[in-house]
Parts: C-alpha cells; sequence; structure tokens
C-alpha cells in the first residue's frame, strides 16, 4: 500500500510531484479519507495481506503520528499485516520533524527515508531545501537511533556545477554518515520547476553527459566497495535491507495508491480478475470530495491488456539484477506467447 500525504511546506526547485503548499491543512478530515479510500480498495481487491506499506508525498512527516496510527490500523482490519510488514515513512531532515520520530515509531512506522539530497549548503540552497548540511548530518543519526538498520538517505547527484571530485568527496562522506541503505538520484530537469527555468536561463549549467556518467560509474564501484549492493539502478543496500516495498514496485507486484495523484496496479476479482491501472484525482480537495461521494478517489482506472502488463514487467524488471525469470514470465504470459520468441 502505497499512501501519498501531499501537503509540503514550501516547494523545493527541482520536485514536480503532486504537492500543495498551504498553512492550514485539515489533518483529520485528510485522514478520514484516506482509511476510507484504502479500506475501499483492499475490499476491492480482496486483498487479505498487505506486505509493506509506504507513506510518501509531499511531506509525510507533517502529518500528526496519530493519523499516521489510524491509517496504520485501518488497513489492519482489513488485512493481515505480517509480523515482518514493513512500513516506511518519507522525512525531511528539519527539525521540527526528526522531533516527531520517538511518536511515529509508536505510530508503527518502522523504516525512515531521509530525503538529504545533498551535504553542502551551498547546493542544498541550489535544490529549495528546508534544511542544512548540519541539520541533514543530526537528523541521520537521530534516526538511526529511533530506527537502527532500517534509515534510508536519498541524495541527487549531477547537480548545477556539480564536479566529479566534489561528488566523489561527498558520496563518502555520505557512507560515513549512513545507515544500510542509500539511494542515489540523477537529478532530472522537470518543466515548471524554478531550477529548469535557471538551467534554460543560463544562470545555472548542469554538468555533461560524459562528466554525469562517470559520476554514475564511480558511485557504484564506491558503494560496491563499502559493501553495498545495487539491486535496482538506483538503489543499494548492505547486511539485507533492501526495501521490500521498492522491490515489489520493480518485480511488478500489484500495489494499492492511496491519496492525490497516487498511481496503483491491481487484480480485481469483480472484473474478470483483469489488472486495472489506477489513478487517483490530483487535486486534494477534489480528491477528499470524491472519497466522501464513494469514489475511492479513483480519476481513470484503466484495463492492462496482457502486452501493456509484459512490457511494464519488462521496463521495470530491467532495472534490477535479476532481470526477469521465466516463471515470472509466465504468470503474466499466455501459453501462445512463448518467452524465447520475444527475448
Amino acid at each position: 500500500v502505497y499512501i501519498h500525504w501531499p501537503y509540503c511546506k514550501k516547494h523545493c526547485h527541482y520536485c514536480n510531484f503532486n504537492k500543495v503548499v498551504q498553512q492550514l491543512v485539515d489533518h483529520d478530515r485528510m485522514t478520514e479519507c484516506m482509511i476510507r479510500a484504502v479500506k475501499g480498495l483492499l475490499q476491492l481487491g480482496h486483498v487479505k495481506t498487505v506486505k509493506s506499506i509506504y507513506f510518501g508525498g509531499g511531506t509525510p512527516s507533517l502529518c500528526k503520528p496519530d493519523n499516521i496510527q489510524r491509517m496504520i490500523s485501518a488497513i489492519s482490519q482489513c488485512a493481515t499485516l505480517g509480523d515482518d510488514i514493513e512500513i516506511t515513512m518519507e522525512a525531511n531532515p528539519t527539525s521540527t520533524e526528526m522531533e516527531k520520530m520517538g511518536h511515529f515509531k509508536q505510530a508503527g512506522i518502522n523504516r525512515l527515508s531521509l530525503g538529504i539530497q545533498a551535504l553542502n549548503d551551498k547546493d542544498l540552497q541550489i535544490l529549495g531545501r528546508d534544511h542544512d548540511a548540519a541539520q541533514a548530518k543530526q537528523a541521520i543519526d537521530i534516526a538511526k537511533a529511533h530506527f537502527p538498520k532500517r534509515t534510508s538517505i536519498d541524495l541527487i547527484f549531477a547537480r548545477p556545477n556539480q564536479t566529479i571530485p566534489e561528488w566523489s568527496t561527498e558520496l563518502e562522506k555520505a557512507i560515513s554518515m549512513c545507515d544500510n541503505h542509500v539511494s542515489l538520484y540523477q537529478l532530472t530537469l522537470e518543466r515548471g520547476t524554478k531550477l529548469h527555468k535557471q538551467v534554460q536561463q543560463q544562470s545555472l549549467h548542469l554538468p555533461d553527459e560524459d562528466i554525469i556518467a562517470q559520476m554514475y560509474e564511480n558511485a557504484i564501484n564506491t558503494m560496491r566497495r563499502y559493501g553495498y549492493q545495487r539491486y535496482e539502478v538506483s538503489n543499494f543496500a548492505k547486511q539485507g535491507a533492501i526495501s521490500q516495498h521498492n522491490l515489489s514496485y520493480w518485480t511488478s507486484n500489484d500495489y494499492i495508491g492511496v491519496g492525490p495523484g497516487a498511481h496503483g496496479r491491481l487484480i480485481i476479482p469483480s472484473l474478470e480478475y483483469q489488472r486495472y491501472a489506477m489513478i487517483q484525482c490530483l487535486s486534494p480537495n477534489h480528491w477528499m470530495t470524491m472519497v466522501e461521494q464513494g469514489k475511492l478517489g479513483i480519476q481513470k482506472m484503466q484495463k492492462q491488456s496482457e502486452m501493456e502488463r509484459l512490457t511494464e514487467l519488462i521496463l521495470l524488471g530491467m532495472r534490477t539484477p535479476a532481470g526477469i525469470s521465466r516463471k515470472r514470465w509466465d504468470s503474466i504470459a499466455s501459453p501462445k506467447l512463448e518467452f524465447n520468441k520475444v527475448f
């Protein structure tokens, strides 16, 4: 289950995720709608067991811990949560959010994903982040204290004017601080963002493609040297700290997406056991109204053909070292569509 909390304190300069910045948030109304929507979708899919829950956003660490607990409890009322269930929450490394980590742990969160993004103040300002490098280090320490072996950090590379030596030094510094999971994302310029406009106007300049490629290659080698397994293009783990939720995406398993703009993939028994791709309404206010009207917040729902499912399996599976097994292929493909004739 993926739950999208759409509210943020500010707009980061690189981010085009579905998010809303507003001072007054009706936490209880949004939470009630999340509960109604997730219960409805679990029932629609006849879901018996939930293997992972992921609170993303937006900034879900701005949500009240009691409301996080209510959402987890609601899911447990409709499906079995295994003893080893992974319940992740994304968080920003600001002091306001980190003060609540103990409460989030009591609410049921057992894994944290910290949006560090950079470890120098200049680049954090370019990215429009709401923290500095000192707060990032402090946040990692607090997170590891509450979620040992289950704290992940995100870093962005290929930032404006970034050099290979600077990136290598920063990555080494991050590894000295972090826990057992790191996500390394190449900066993507998204239309409509402040950073995209700055690059278009040439007030900022990105590294050229060869330098970016070398940054990535160097990162892979560095992570391997410190014992991290690259289990997906951007995700690295050691000592078995692979994110089970992330892995479910790359292996093209079913998942429920709840909240404004969330996506999902779900087999629906009442509709001839066909698999449907679902997109939730983008606007938080409109989404809540839809849920209150009994529509589960679904803006678009489209049956996936066999070829669409297999294409998705290829696109996702090829991001992992395991690739695509014949068994997984055969679980989707009809007998007439043979694995060997496609590859």
